[in-house]
């Protein structure tokens, strides 16, 4: 058997140091930013969208920020050209529409006095810097096998720390391209540039002089070879839904003049940067009162996690002290069948024994958790099962924590361990409805299984991806006999990459995000049997994944601006656009109540968390009778 249980309770720390009173009390910094209080909302925004030429244009985003507000609420025109906004208040909005190919239109409206705005929008000639990542990778050039093989190398080496439209919104020469090459393969996920040897990028080191005269080729100086065969705008159900953005602010003290100059709303500005304090927002959680909650990734000295109030945007930073004065880092976070919100802890008391942590959404008070030794501490992705027990990976397996009688029980994966010492990366979970946990192992394609009857771990691996080795050479096969990743990002070309998984609480189906194979895993609970169900293009990568109460399966496009939901019923796609660019979301969380389904979605890069709902037909008709009025 490899799983323990403790006998002595998890022990509940301050960031302090050791005592078992709530972190609230104590150690618990709490900083607020106000937005202005909202009015009530009587007025209907509404409108149509042409072309120069005057043809209507249905799909366009239309997006409305109040003045002096931090919330953005954004819509879609219907197959008629005319969009409908929900009731807002009024008052003077910046409102902006939008399209690839068009430039953006934009104008100021005073709801008190005006609720129509009509757009013409002219054509963008540099519409590439406008793209989603998944666009610019399926524009690429891959008729040919070279050209395959070096595409494929894109799509699973240049977009494990981002969108791939960050670096292909820009043109270089060959030497260029070199120069970013050189830079891509020295640095990981986290932005540390690594020095040493081992710790290089062997695919890009292998393929650089290729890949840089191939990228040179597509997004270079003169002409491109790039063959650009775009998505469809939203239509139907995808057109229907209404997206709201709230911006979470940089913290406080931070240098105002060097705020972001695009946070992505204005999609001819391209994909923005992750510096300057516009990144750190990882996963995201709403609570039962329509609240948003989001854990904080990147080292702060202010924010472990933060709290966004609906209604008025106001954001709340919640810090737990480290012990360097730091705030102590998190990264997942989940809501239980009370409301609770849970989130692991990356340092703070216990360096280096990550905390499971717990904030009460009506009390804001917090408190944390630690594993006893010798188990291993918390890593950083968390779910409920239907029982309310909470599971959190580990850097070696997972942990299941028992609310009521505040014990951790520990499976450890079944290869964990390599020959020279490492450790498996262990980074996505999910709990199944009959209460056992799944999880992976990205960089060797593994899938771990829990036994809580007794105890034990199973282990299988995922058929490769095949197209992946189609175009190898002889000398790329034999490199690889030897080939060790350095990181999860420094995939085999044939790497399904298991990021983050989703089960069916109603059902007997786990499904895993493969984000370099752009599929689902679906594994049957009981005989664990897996097929595969790939995504609508190769382009699109899933990461987390959620599945709703009607066996939906909704995810995240961590390196596209989107959300598809997959109904294995009929087996139909959607693909629900996001107003924003550089949204590189590492999360998708779902909220069911009164008939309706919220998404909720954090923006990695551009520091902001949305909530997507959709409207019924019947919606939409009715807002556009009162608009008429």
């Amino acid at each position: 058997m490899n799983s323990m249980m403790t006998n002595a309770k998890g022990r509940k720390s301050t960031a302090a140091g050791g005592s078992a009173v709530a972190l609230s009390v104590l150690s618990l910094s709490l900083l607020s930013l106000s937005a202005l209080p909202a009015i009530a909302a009587d007025a209907i925004l509404s409108g149509s969208i042409t072309s120069d030429k005057g043809e209507m244009l249905s799909g366009v985003t239309v997006s409305a920020k109040g003045d002096g507000q931090t919330i953005t609420t954004s819509v879609y025109t219907d197959a008629d050209g005319n969009y409908y906004f929900p009731p807002m208040a009024e008052g003077k909005y910046k409102v902006w529409a939008q399209a690839i190919k068009f430039d953006t239109a934009k104008s100021d409206v005073d709801l008190s006095a005006n609720k129509k705005q009509d757009f013409k929008l002219a054509p963008f000639e540099d519409f590439a810097k406008q793209l989603p990542g998944d666009e610019m990778l399926a524009a690429l050039p891959g008729d040919t096998p070279d050209d395959a093989r070096m595409k494929n190398f894109v799509a699973k080496n240049c977009t494990g720390c981002h969108s791939a439209s960050f670096p292909l919104q820009h043109k270089f020469d060959d030497a260029g391209w070199t120069a970013m090459l050189e830079l891509m393969k020295q640095v990981n996920v986290l932005g540390t540039y690594r020095q040493s040897p081992k710790n290089t990028n062997q695919n890009i080191q292998a393929h650089e002089k290729e890949l840089a005269a191939y990228l040179a080729r597509a997004r270079g100086p003169g002409p491109t070879s790039m063959k650009f065969n775009l998505r469809p705008r939203p239509s139907g159900e995808a057109a229907r839904v209404v997206t709201v953005e709230y911006d979470v602010p940089t913290e406080p003290g931070h240098r105002l003049d060097t705020l972001p100059l695009n946070d992505g709303s204005d999609w001819t500005k391209g994909t923005p940067s992750d510096m300057f304090g516009n990144a750190g927002v990882h996963d995201a959680q709403m609570d039962l009162d329509g609240n948003v909650w989001f854990s904080f990734s990147h080292p702060s000295y202010d924010i472990t996690i933060g709290r966004i109030d609906a209604k008025t945007g106001k954001v709340k930073f919640f810090k737990i002290n480290d012990v360097r004065g730091f705030a102590a880092g998190t990264h997942g976070m989940a809501r239980d069948q009370k409301g609770i919100i849970w989130f692991n802890t990356r340092s703070n008391v216990q360096r280096g024994h990550g905390g499971l942590g717990k904030v009460d959404p009506k009390t804001q008070q917090i408190q944390v958790y630690f594993p006893p030794k010798p188990m291993s501490g918390t890593a950083g992705t968390l779910d409920v099962d239907n029982n309310g027990f909470i599971w959190v990976t580990s850097p070696d397996g997972v942990l299941r924590f028992d609310p009521q009688k505040e014990t951790f029980q520990e499976f450890k994966s079944k290869t964990y361990k390599y020959k020279n010492g490492g450790v498996a990366t262990v980074y996505g979970l999910a709990a199944d409805s009959t209460g056992n946990a799944w999880w992976v192992l990205m960089k060797e394609d593994l899938i771990d299984k829990s036994h809580i009857d007794t105890g034990e771990t199973t282990e299988f691996k995922l058929q490769p991806d095949e197209k992946g080795m189609e175009h190898l050479t002889d000398a790329e096969r034999k490199m690889y006999e030897t080939f060790v990743p350095p990181d999860f990002n420094t995939p085999f070309p044939w790497a399904q990459a298991p990021r983050r998984l989703g089960a069916d609480k109603n059902g007997d189906t786990v499904w895993v995000g493969d984000s370099f194979g752009a599929n689902f895993a679906r594994i049957d609970i009981k005989t664990s049997k897996t097929t595969f169900v790939p995504m609508p293009n190769r382009y699109l990568q899933p990461y987390e994944v959620a599945i709703d109460s009607k066996h939906n399966v909704w995810t995240n496009l961590w390196s596209t601006d989107a959300v598809t939901k997959y109904d294995p019923a009929t087996q139909k796609w959607t693909v629900f656009d996001l107003p924003t660019r550089g949204t590189e979301s590492r999360y998708i969380s779902l909220l069911e109540q009164n008939g309706k389904i919220h998404v909720t979605i954090p923006y990695s890069r551009a520091r902001k968390v949305a909530v997507m709902t959709p409207r019924s037909e019947q919606e939409l008709a009715a807002l556009k009778e009162q608009a008429a009025k």
